[in-house]
Protein backbone atom coordinates (compact mmCIF):
# COMPACT_ATOMS: atom_id res chain seq x y z
CA UNK A 1 0.00 0.00 0.00
CA UNK A 2 1.09 3.55 -0.71
CA UNK A 3 -0.09 6.58 1.29
CA UNK A 4 0.08 10.21 0.16
CA UNK A 5 -0.60 12.76 2.90
CA UNK A 6 -1.68 16.29 2.05
CA UNK A 7 -3.20 19.07 4.14
CA UNK A 8 -6.67 18.59 2.64
CA UNK A 9 -6.77 14.80 2.16
CA UNK A 10 -4.98 11.47 2.36
CA UNK A 11 -4.71 9.30 -0.74
CA UNK A 12 -4.23 5.54 -0.71
CA UNK A 13 -3.17 3.04 -3.33
CA UNK A 14 -4.22 -0.34 -1.93
CA UNK A 15 -2.50 -3.68 -2.55
CA UNK A 16 -5.14 -4.61 -5.15
CA UNK A 17 -4.42 -1.41 -7.13
CA UNK A 18 -7.55 0.44 -6.04
CA UNK A 19 -6.99 4.11 -5.23
CA UNK A 20 -9.08 6.10 -2.76
CA UNK A 21 -8.93 9.59 -1.27
CA UNK A 22 -10.25 10.61 2.16
CA UNK A 23 -11.00 14.29 2.81
CA UNK A 24 -9.51 15.78 6.01
CA UNK A 25 -12.82 17.18 7.28
CA UNK A 26 -14.60 13.85 6.63
CA UNK A 27 -11.85 12.03 8.52
CA UNK A 28 -12.09 14.43 11.46
CA UNK A 29 -15.88 13.99 11.65
CA UNK A 30 -15.39 10.19 11.55
CA UNK A 31 -12.68 9.98 14.20
CA UNK A 32 -13.11 6.63 15.98
CA UNK A 33 -11.53 7.63 19.30
CA UNK A 34 -13.43 7.51 22.60
CA UNK A 35 -13.29 11.30 23.03
CA UNK A 36 -15.07 11.88 19.71
CA UNK A 37 -17.79 9.24 20.15
CA UNK A 38 -21.06 11.11 20.34
CA UNK A 39 -19.48 14.53 19.80
CA UNK A 40 -21.44 16.87 17.54
CA UNK A 41 -19.89 16.49 14.08
CA UNK A 42 -20.53 20.10 13.07
CA UNK A 43 -17.77 21.07 15.51
CA UNK A 44 -15.33 19.46 13.08
CA UNK A 45 -16.70 20.96 9.88
CA UNK A 46 -13.36 22.44 8.82
CA UNK A 47 -10.17 20.50 9.44
CA UNK A 48 -6.83 19.97 7.81
CA UNK A 49 -4.18 17.33 8.35
CA UNK A 50 -1.14 18.47 10.32
CA UNK A 51 0.59 15.07 10.17
CA UNK A 52 -0.01 11.35 9.81
CA UNK A 53 1.87 8.31 11.04
CA UNK A 54 1.65 4.58 10.43
CA UNK A 55 0.43 2.64 13.47
CA UNK A 56 1.66 -0.96 13.39
CA UNK A 57 0.60 -2.71 10.22
CA UNK A 58 -3.10 -1.92 10.48
CA UNK A 59 -3.81 1.80 10.83
CA UNK A 60 -2.89 5.46 10.42
CA UNK A 61 -2.79 7.97 13.27
CA UNK A 62 -3.71 11.48 12.18
CA UNK A 63 -3.11 14.84 13.84
CA UNK A 64 -5.60 17.50 12.78
CA UNK A 65 -5.50 21.28 12.62
CA UNK A 66 -6.84 23.60 13.91
CA UNK A 67 -7.67 21.69 17.12
CA UNK A 68 -4.53 19.52 17.37
CA UNK A 69 -6.60 16.38 17.89
CA UNK A 70 -4.34 13.32 17.59
CA UNK A 71 -5.90 10.41 19.51
CA UNK A 72 -7.80 8.84 16.64
CA UNK A 73 -6.31 5.71 15.10
CA UNK A 74 -7.90 4.97 11.73
CA UNK A 75 -7.73 1.26 10.78
CA UNK A 76 -7.09 0.61 7.10
CA UNK A 77 -10.52 -0.99 6.62
CA UNK A 78 -12.19 2.19 7.94
CA UNK A 79 -10.01 4.38 5.74
CA UNK A 80 -10.90 2.33 2.69
CA UNK A 81 -14.59 2.66 3.52
CA UNK A 82 -14.37 6.43 4.10
CA UNK A 83 -12.35 7.09 0.96
CA UNK A 84 -13.88 8.07 -2.35
CA UNK A 85 -12.73 5.94 -5.26
CA UNK A 86 -10.29 8.03 -7.25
Amino acid sequence: MRIEVGREAIGFTWADGTTTRADASDLRRSCPCAACAGAPTQAFAVATIASARIVGDYAVGITFDPDGHATGIFPYDLLRTLGDAA
